[in-house]
């Protein structure tokens, strides 16, 4: 197996990031707070997060690690769920040389949200942001967002973005077009803007910013299941085909979204599938290499 593949987007939850989670939405939906509470309890069957996910962060790194020798990754990047930048920190203790960490902020509009990204990177050792529009309930291109920016730019850290539709147990749709990401990345061009799972259902509208933004990158990750839910159905080869083709294979990060839970493992035909599909474009050897992990390991060195 290869030995340098990046997975450049993949999850670590935690109990306490999924108490954090619901706490916070009953907060951005108040009036809605049993709502709230069946839409957790139906996503998760009725299970706690310790029942789904575990105690022990080094119970699930010695996971991570046997699935992904076994899978011929060389690191991955774990995306949270919520802000516990100690959690992920401790997390990467037990393989600094395998695990790439990112931030979470979860009010990322307020006025603290720069100082504290801030410490996440410098005093955590974390190495991006991960946003997520739909269930925080904002609109990137608000002003208020723009403090943020700045700050990550300063830091040469991405912001990866989750557009478009979710399995998240409460998604507030108004804020799921990437196309909103426009201003800023014209605003913030030294600012490396990664949008996940090909804009999960907004291909089109990710297309149109690859017209004049360099500053703008995709992620693979995921099933990729939203192309059932357009009126393209758009196969997969094809969607990989034309994102080389207006991206170019220097903008193109590969990931599967995965989520190690005790019922569930790393998702192996994900990489087996977009592995060969990248293996069918008509790119050079350096150019797939790229995608499966050159991009990752620039875009995150020495941060």
């Amino acid at each position: 197996m290869e030995p340098n593949f990046i997975d450049a987007h993949v999850h670590l939850i935690t109990p306490g990031m999924i108490q954090d989670n619901r706490e916070r939405t009953r907060i951005l939906y108040p009036e809605f707070a049993d709502a709230v509470d069946a839409a957790y309890t139906s996503r998760f069957e009725g299970k706690t997060p310790e029942q789904i996910f575990g105690k022990s962060l080094s119970e699930l790194a010695e996971t991570w690690l046997k699935v992904m020798d076994a899978n011929g990754l060389r690191q991955a990047v774990f995306l949270p769920i919520s802000e516990r930048p100690e959690e992920v920190r401790d997390f990467l203790k037990f393989a600094p040389d395998r695990f790439i960490g990112y931030a979470y902020l979860n009010y990322p509009a307020s006025e603290t949200a720069p100082q504290r990204l801030r410490s996440a990177i410098k005093d955590y050792g974390l190495k991006g942001l991960k946003l997520y529009p739909c269930i925080q309930m904002f609109n990137p291109c608000d002003k208020a967002l723009f403090p943020l920016y700045e700050e990550a730019q300063s830091l040469g850290i991405p912001i990866t973005f989750h557009f478009g539709i979710t399995l998240a147990p409460v998604a507030d749709y108004r804020y799921t077009n990437p196309i909103d990401l426009q201003l800023p990345l014209r605003l913030f061009p030294k600012l490396n803007f990664i949008i996940a799972h090909f804009g999960a259902g907004y291909f089109r509208e990710v297309c149109l910013l690859g017209f004049h933004n360099k500053n703008v990158m995709l992620d693979t990750s995921g099933t990729n299941n939203w192309r059932d839910y357009t009126p393209e159905q758009t196969p997969l080869y094809d969607v990989f085909k034309r994102s080389v083709e207006i991206y170019s294979a220097e903008r193109i990060l590969f990931g599967t979204d995965t989520v190690i839970r005790k019922d569930v493992g790393y998702r192996s035909a994900i990489k087996v599938e977009q592995e060969t599909i990248v293996n069918k474009l008509t790119l050079s050897a350096s150019e797939k290499e790229l995608i499966m992990g050159g991009n990752a390991r620039r875009l995150y060195a020495g941060k």
